[in-house]
């Protein structure tokens, strides 16, 4: 390196250098690259020069490890190309371990025969640049998949269907090709929508329509199954819409269909796992019972778990040689010949039915008439088969017994093989236990059997001691579910009370105490929990009481299993549907608002309550509508002001329910218990998050609102938000503008809309009733007209001041029709009105 010997050329260099964002480095071409150079402004990344040229640190040590492969790679490979320069783009790690991308510049020096002497490069920090480069394709990347998932996976199908017999298609959306169809397939006529309808479906689907269709319905709706291009069985759930001439005769059907295959594989799937787990439970009582008990027992649970309609289950001794079956199902048992065969008979281990043995892996075989090696025909009077599954059942590695199960009416699949393995495996775990001593047992119960076959299920295992609020014993390692750990309970941190919710603790502690007090062994019941994360889950507990000799209760043993899908499910659909029929009818945005409320009193115990909406512009909780309720007591709470308890209790958007005594006592002091409310429920009424209106719902001879209507009312007031959202986004210009005027109207304040130059455009109901304006009299009047001659000057210049954007409030005096004054405070805003630029005043009385 000759050049960098003269000490000019080092100054002018180490000056230029030092002083910029770019690092240079002169490498040698060693291992790890050690450093002959460095510039001081390496220190911008925490490291000093002497550091490198000392040889203590080189420079493939500060390379990032998850980068460093790949810098040593490109090297090599420019090398032998031999390029004289090349770029890279890669992480280095500073001396505080902080990751900076950076862009390094090449040169590759070569001696006279072609040789590596040295690499000479700087390196640049593009970090920030880097960061915003990613930062910017993230967002496009994000954009672009959301649109996509929009427009291309929309789950909904929309038809409109002729009303012509099989239902020729006029319409059809793009994104019928989810289900490997085109839109032209059925626009053309090649297909009618009752081509793809499920052969066993389509005399119900029919019926379905014709019941509608005679009996003047305007809308129904129906799950059925349809065949996709490929042949493959999908679910559908179709809500459709019919559409009447003069005549009232059905002319089209507009409906949508909901692919819900997933939803009813899930629902199978939780019914399954429900039995399977009931049949292990019901095995793990079954202590007491005999090794043939057991096996019957175990083996028709098999079959019913599967669908299947015969079965038998053999043991495999220890050489693996010999094969007996000890147990037949009870369909054999009734329609083959063979059931002479008593068990305990041996069979060929040679046989299609021991093939499961030979590999030790389950066999599916739904076609059985198909040929196969392992086949040797059917034995005298044997039953036919048409599918056939052999599960073998393992003691560690050695197969101890085969479960053979044929004839389901659908195909077998792995998720047979999974449910019959586990429930067979609990089986054996359990024969193997009755060998052992009561306490092995028990030990061996809860953390073998239920431990292995819960641990993949929704299903969690507990074990409570039977005291105060149960603390754990046990618990699988699926509680991960709710976010818990198996060590936060059987450390004692928690115990099982502090997860269920405290609106339903009481009820969980009487209803368990009424069950042992009643002698009961088991029972179950529906309740919420808090997750560690704060969601409440419905669960439905199924508990077994365990006793010990004496009578008394040791412990109790038991599964929850989440099932709030489903309860907001049912709950969702039943009353989405029912208050859809029942605003449907309405023709004011009154009546609407009454048919809401009378719609929530149909949950028993609820027979009284009041429905108020948000003024946006106060905050106030404003009554639109009441039933069941006297005269006074609707006056003294007509309105819930923005500071108000009742207000507050509203705005935290989470229900509340109480005795209306305890509401009543942390209001605001007005004596309401002339009206003989008890259980109260306030319940916020939601869209998007945000609080628009509010339930307020009683029983006069009920002291609690029960749980399950607590969730009805719940998804009502969901339902309700949807619906007035709806109501506020109709497109429909007269209709908006007519709810619009029947909300001001109920308004107390006086709210006066002016165009730009003072004159009313439109005065509410309020300021008809409370100045005695007619309002012929206010259309073209002066807002100022409406003030005393002193008021003028003053009121002139704040609405100069609102002109320009500003929002003023304010007190002054309003001129009545009759000469009264009424002193009050005004809000003077800009706004818009019929798109064009307003000024609204809002004022309400001080006297």
């Amino acid at each position: 390196m000759p050049f960098l010997d003269s000490e000019s050329m080092e100054e002018v260099f180490s000056s230029v250098v030092n002083s910029s964002p770019a690092v240079v480095f002169i490498w040698r071409e060693d291992e790890g690259w050690p450093v002959d150079f460095v510039s001081e402004n390496i220190s911008q990344f925490g490291y000093d020069p002497d550091e490198f040229t000392s040889g203590k640190v080189r420079y493939v040590d500060i390379l990032h490890p998850d980068d460093a492969g790949m810098v040593m790679s490109e090297a090599s490979r420019h090398v032998s190309k031999e390029d004289t320069s090349f770029d890279l783009r890669y992480r280095i790690l500073t001396r505080s371990g902080d990751v900076r991308w950076v862009d390094e510049r090449t040169s590759v020096h070569y001696d006279d025969s072609g040789k590596l002497k040295f690499y000479h490069g700087i390196v640049v920090d593009i970090t920030e640049q880097r960061m915003g480069d990613i930062a910017l394709l993230d967002g496009a990347l994000e954009m672009k998949n959301t649109l996509e998932s929009v427009i291309n996976s929309s789950p909904v199908v929309v038809f409109l269907w002729r009303a012509e017999e099989d239902w020729p298609v006029e319409f059809v959306s793009k994104n019928i090709d989810m289900f490997g169809y085109s839109v032209e397939e059925f626009t053309s006529g090649e297909l009618v929508y009752a081509d793809i309808v499920h052969p066993e479906d389509i005399g119900r689907v029919r019926a379905g329509v014709s019941k509608s269709t005679e009996g003047g319905y305007s809308d129904f709706f129906q799950e059925y199954r349809i065949l996709t291009r490929s042949g493959e069985v999908r679910w559908v759930d179709e809500r459709t819409h019919l559409h009447h001439n003069s005549k009232g005769e059905v002319t089209y059907l507009q409906g949508i269909i909901v692919d819900i295959t997933g939803r009813k594989k899930i629902e199978n799937v939780l019914h399954t796992e429900e039995m399977r787990i009931e049949a292990v439970l019901n095995l793990y009582q079954m202590t007491d019972s005999s090794v043939q008990e057991i096996m019957d027992f175990s083996l028709e649970e098999a079959v019913k778990l599967t669908g299947s309609h015969v079965g038998y289950l053999a043991f495999v001794d220890v050489d693996e040689t010999t094969v007996t079956i000890d147990s037949w199902s009870g369909e054999v048992m009734g329609e083959c010949s063979l059931k002479d065969k008593k068990p305990g008979s041996h069979f060929d281990h040679k046989c299609l039915w021991t093939e499961s043995l030979k590999q030790k892996l389950p066999i599916i075989i739904n076609d059985y008439s198909a040929e196969n090696p392992s086949k040797r025909g059917y034995p005298e009077g044997h039953m036919n088969i048409t599918r056939f599954l052999s599960i073998p059942i393992f003691e560690r590695d050695h197969v101890v017994a085969l479960v053979g199960l044929g004839n389901k009416v659908e195909d077998y699949d792995l998720s047979d093989v999974r449910q019959v393995s586990l429930l067979m495996n609990g089986m054996w775990n359990i024969l193997l236990h009755k060998k052992a001593d009561a306490e092995l047992r028990r030990s061996l119960d809860i953390q073998k059997i239920l431990g292995d076959v819960i641990k993949s299920s929704p299903a969690v295992v507990f074990l409570w001691r039977a005291e105060e609020n149960w603390p754990v014993e046990f618990v699988s390692e699926n509680v991960a579910q709710f976010g818990y750990s198996v060590d936060d309970f059987i450390s004692g941190k928690l115990v099982y009370g502090d997860i269920v919710h405290p609106y339903d603790l009481e009820r969980v502690q009487k209803e368990l105490a009424k069950r042992v007090d009643a002698g009961f062994m088991d029972f179950n019941q529906e309740y919420r929990i808090f997750t560690k994360f704060g969601d409440v889950r419905w669960v439905d507990e199924r508990t077994f009481i365990k006793h010990d000799e004496a009578g008394n209760v040791r412990y109790l043993q038991g599964i929850i299993v989440d099932v709030t899908d489903r309860k907001h499910s049912d709950d969702f659909m039943h009353v989405q549907l029912d208050l859809d029929t029942v605003l449907s009818s309405a023709n004011t945005i009154e009546e609407t608002f009454e048919q809401m409320l009378s719609f929530s009193l149909k949950v028993d115990p609820v027979d009284s309550g009041r429905f108020y909406l948000l003024d946006d512009v106060t905050g106030d909780l404003k009554l639109v509508a009441h039933e069941g309720l006297s005269e006074r007591f609707v006056k003294d709470t007509s309105v819930f002001p923005r500071n108000s308890v009742q207000n507050r209790l509203v705005m935290t958007g989470q229900p509340v329910y109480k005795h209306h005594s305890e509401l009543n006592a942390i209001g605001t002091g007005e004596k309401l218990r002339y009206e003989g409310l008890h259980g109260t429920a306030i319940i916020p009424v939601k869209h998007e998050g945000n609080v628009i209106a509010a339930l307020c719902l009683s029983s006069h001879s009920e002291y609690e609102i029960p749980d399950n209507s607590r969730s009805s009312l719940e998804t009502i007031a969901n339902q309700i938000g949807i619906a007035i959202s709806k109501m506020r986004s109709s497109s429909g210009i007269a209709q908006k503008y007519k709810d619009l005027r029947s909300l001001v109207d109920m308004m107390d304040e006086l709210l006066v809309v002016t165009d730009m130059e003072g004159y009313v455009l439109y005065a509410n109901r309020a300021v008809v009733d409370y100045l005695g304006f007619l309002e012929d009299d206010l259309s073209g009047m002066h807002y100022l007209e409406l003030h005393p001659d002193s008021e003028w000057d003053r009121l002139d210049s704040i609405l100069s001041k609102v002109k320009v954007g500003k929002t003023i409030v304010f007190e002054t005096s309003m001129l009545g029709a009759k000469g009264s004054l009424h002193r009050v405070e005004t809000r003077l805003m800009c706004g818009e009105w019929s798109g064009h630029p307003c000024v609204m005043a809002t004022s309400r009385f001080l006297d």
